[in-house]
């Protein structure tokens, strides 16, 4: 072959080869896979939060006369007093809220040193046994008796409680901490709620608070009562409850001092529950405003001698509040739990609702339980009082 032939064909194979190359290339191409083009995606919207609801149960009066102690004796084992058995029938209520508020009226002694009964109160400390195991989550301590047994006696008191791991407000050792409102964090199914819980009392059966301690025990004073609230609700308190010690004894109707007060603190839009003790009888509920009101719970315990009186009837209520979309917590509806106290051996504290369906009477009659059902009904009823959960 020609040196000229040669070349041309050399050119041909070479253009070839480029051309196949070409089509090659533009096969495999054509073969990958096409770019996907994400569409455009809108902002995810996060899940709406859960609204928080929360049950809040209150009750009357630990007044621990002599005959309670002994039942505690003779419910003990091994020598230890026990006050559970006499209260264990509401239980299943305290220990069932997210909230359970105890009122201790009375100071507590030490272990097995000075008991002392009515008029001037210094109570077994075994009591802060049965207030943990029946599901108690604080105390009131500010009542008519905290200065039964002086500084001291209130300062055991206080360091008895703590040593029980149980909070207390209403009394306190030291400026320092009666200066400082007592908010809770309350776990809920939904979330912590955090609870601003304040107790006060109308006075101290004539007993004063030594000159340098006027802070040791709260005496009612609207204006230091909002005051309160207010640095509660700075805390970050979102309810506030006020435990108030008030009220004539032995009566199932309001005085005007009581009503007053509660006007006073509803109208300052700090109080969202106010729960009050002393009367040692139940007491009308009410609302005013936002306020929701429970003048007198009566006695939780106490032995007063007296089987047939309106003295042997308490009150137990369960508030359940609700968050509301805007903010804030509105009571959605109040649980009414009447009780009596059985003052004979063994004495207890009956569930009277659930005695009256159960059967199970403690010892009572029927219509003893239900004379307690009826007059309870028709006082807390008293001021047209209707929210009551189904």
């Amino acid at each position: 072959m020609s040196s000229k032939k040669r070349i041309g064909f050399l050119a041909v194979v070479s253009a070839l080869i480029i051309v196949i190359g070409y089509l090659i290339a533009n096969q495999s191409q054509s073969k990958s896979p096409q770019a996907v083009v994400s569409p455009i995606s809108s902002p995810t919207t996060s899940p709406e939060p859960k609204l928080r609801s929360i049950s809040i149960v209150s009750s009357g009066d630990i007044l621990l006369h002599e005959r309670l102690w002994a039942q505690a004796k003779a419910d003990g084992v091994d020598g230890n007093w026990d006050f559970y058995p006499q209260l264990a029938d509401l239980e299943p209520e305290i220990s069932s809220a997210d909230l359970a508020l105890c009122h201790l009226e009375t100071p507590l002694a030490e272990l097995g040193v000075d008991y002392q009964g009515y008029p001037t109160f210094n109570a077994p400390p075994q009591i802060t046994e049965a207030i943990i195991k029946l599901g108690f989550d604080m105390c009131g301590t500010a009542s008519n008796h905290s200065l039964d047994q002086g500084f001291s006696g209130l300062t055991r008191t206080i360091e008895t409680l703590e040593r029980a791991g149980i909070p207390h407000t209403g009394t306190a050792t030291s400026q320092a901490g009666a200066s400082q409102p007592l908010v809770m964090d309350v776990q809920t199914a939904n979330g912590a709620v955090k609870v601003g819980i304040l107790s006060y009392t109308y006075g101290f059966n004539g007993f004063e608070r030594d000159a340098d301690k006027l802070w040791s025990a709260n005496l009612i004073d609207p204006f230091a009562i909002i005051a309160e609230a207010k640095l509660a609700r700075s805390q970050g308190a979102e309810i506030v409850i006020a435990k108030m010690h008030w009220g004539d004894e032995y009566t199932n109707k309001t005085n005007e001092f009581q009503t007053s007060v509660a006007q006073e603190l509803a109208d300052s839009g700090q109080i969202d529950l106010i729960d009050g003790s002393h009367s040692h009888s139940v007491q009308p509920m009410t609302q005013i405003g936002n306020t929701w009101i429970a003048y007198s719970h009566g006695n939780f315990v106490a032995a007063h001698r007296e089987p047939t009186t309106i003295k042997s009837e308490g009150l137990v209520t369960r508030w359940e509040f609700v968050e509301s979309a805007s903010g804030g917590f509105k009571l959605s509806c109040v649980k009414e739990v009447p009780t009596l106290i059985r003052d004979d051996r063994p004495v207890r504290v009956i569930d009277v609702n659930k005695a009256l369906q159960t059967g199970e009477y403690f010892g009572e009659t029927k219509n003893r339980l239900e004379q307690a059902k009826v007059r309870t009904d028709e006082t807390v009823r008293a001021l047209g009082f209707t929210q009551f959960c189904n």
